[in-house]
């Protein structure tokens, strides 16, 4: 069943203007955490998956300086993100998209396929430090497709560098995915078909966001 409005309104006259989920229906009490870049936010309504928005905002910096899970509410702190990822808890990482629009141009455009392979191979290999360290189940979203209208975004390359530069990082991505044993989510065909245009109260992101949610919720009950 999707999450209307009216679910969302009725869940703020219960419990307040939190957006705090009170039970994802998975077993053992686990709850899921999507972390990361923007695409977080497409959480921020949901009545079952928490939103943590705002650290470590690319693959990059991931890799480099790395994410302490149980302390990010905390070091996030504000409302509905102050709560922390715990043991045997998802957490969906959104990562990528800043940097195939703002780096890759950049820094890899030289030799772009194997660097996004080698980026690819250490953020995944961040990923199952992650999952061993705090023995959280992980789940890697595909990288969205590009923006119709991006004159506002701070961009760099054409929109083919970019197109190109993204179906690659996804390729890389499910294969390392289905190597490791890590959960890939693959909906790029299904944006792609829309003409996708960034909105975060579309009425298609909505339907996108709440099928994965029921989707989710179902294959991991």
């Amino acid at each position: 069943m999707c999450i209307t409005d009216d679910k969302v309104k009725e869940h703020y006259q219960k419990y307040g203007n939190t957006n705090l989920i009170t039970n994802s229906g998975l077993s053992n009490n686990a709850q899921i955490h999507a972390v990361g870049d923007s695409h977080c936010i497409y959480f921020h309504n949901s009545i079952k998956i928490y939103e943590h928005w705002g650290h470590r905002l690319t693959m990059y910096n991931l890799v480099s300086e790395g994410i302490d899970l149980f302390k990010l509410g905390n070091i996030l702190g504000n409302g509905h993100e102050k709560y922390n990822i715990k043991m045997n808890d998802y957490v969906i990482f959104y990562y990528g998209y800043n940097d195939i629009h703002k780096y890759f141009f950049t820094n890899y455009r030289n030799d772009i396929e194997n660097n996004i392979d080698n980026l690819v191979y250490q953020y995944i290999d961040k990923i199952l430090y992650l999952k061993e360290h705090y023995k959280i189940i992980p789940i890697i979203p595909c990288i969205y497709p590009l923006p119709i209208k991006n004159s506002s975004l701070d961009i760099r390359g054409s929109n083919d560098d970019r197109i190109n530069y993204t179906q690659i990082t996804n390729k890389i991505l499910e294969t390392k995915c289905k190597e490791k044993d890590i959960l890939f989510f693959n909906i790029y065909d299904d944006i792609s078909n829309t003409l996708y245009v960034p909105n975060f109260k579309s009425t298609f992101f909505c339907s996108i966001i709440c099928s994965f949610i029921d989707l989710f919720t179902t294959i991991l009950s």
